[in-house]
């Protein structure tokens, strides 16, 4: 499908961001967004640091109204210091997980904003600030498990993650920090409608409380206090 980036950019342009502190403004995002390989062509009109290939001079274009670009998935990200502004298509909703949680995602340190836009609508999702190295390294290994996940391994992941976990505690994270960090990553699945998957992380979100009648699962030796 084709979804006019006008209106892409008018939407983006009306969410506050607590991390710029303020909103992007719809020329600032045109005048600098880099787009990916398939839209490249919008790319003509900006001149390009070689070989950082960030943009060092703007559009001086104005934004037709007519634009639009081809695909459901697409992820907005900014990268402050550079300045750097990025839309990039990726194919499925499992790819925009991968992209968010990942190690160049929201738990970069370098990474100042990063949205979805799906099927012409742009998603936001809650963002989890001062993660430790550990917690950060407990989320992306337990996202690399739950995006194994198809409609007959289910268990088999459940018991990879089991074991994840106990590892993680032994590293003294605490039981209410890897709730958290586990909650993260099912409401980020859940908010992009993957439900399937939202459920692996519920499972071990189980575990982690103890709230599950085999207390043989129980990470902790007691139910966490809430």
């Amino acid at each position: 499908m084709e979804y006019n980036l006008a209106s892409i950019l008018q939407q983006l342009s009306t969410i506050y961001f607590d991390d710029i502190e303020g909103y992007f403004t719809i020329q600032e995002l045109w005048k600098w967004m880099l787009f990916d390989q398939e839209n490249s062509y919008l790319n003509e009109s900006l001149q390009i640091h070689k070989p950082s290939g960030v943009p060092i001079k703007e559009r001086s274009v104005k934004l037709p109204k007519n634009i639009t670009i081809l695909g459901n998935y697409y992820y907005f990200k900014h990268i402050g210091h550079q300045p750097s502004y990025h839309l990039k298509k990726v194919e499925s909703a499992d790819d925009l997980v991968n992209e968010i949680l990942g190690k160049s995602g929201i738990t970069n340190m370098f990474t100042t904003v990063i949205t979805t836009i799906i099927k012409g609508e742009v998603v936001c999702f809650d963002k989890k600030t001062n993660l430790t190295k550990v917690e950060i390294k407990l989320i992306r290994e337990i996202q690399q498990i739950i995006s194994c996940l198809t409609n007959s391994n289910f268990n088999e992941l459940a018991r990879q993650g089991h074991a994840s976990l106990i590892k993680f505690k032994e590293l003294e994270i605490s039981q209410q920090n890897m709730y958290d960090s586990i909650h993260f990553i099912s409401q980020i699945y859940q908010t992009l409608n993957l439900d399937y998957k939202r459920d692996l992380a519920d499972e071990l979100l189980d575990y982690i409380s103890g709230y599950i009648g085999n207390n043989n699962l129980w990470i902790w030796d007691k139910p966490l206090e809430w």
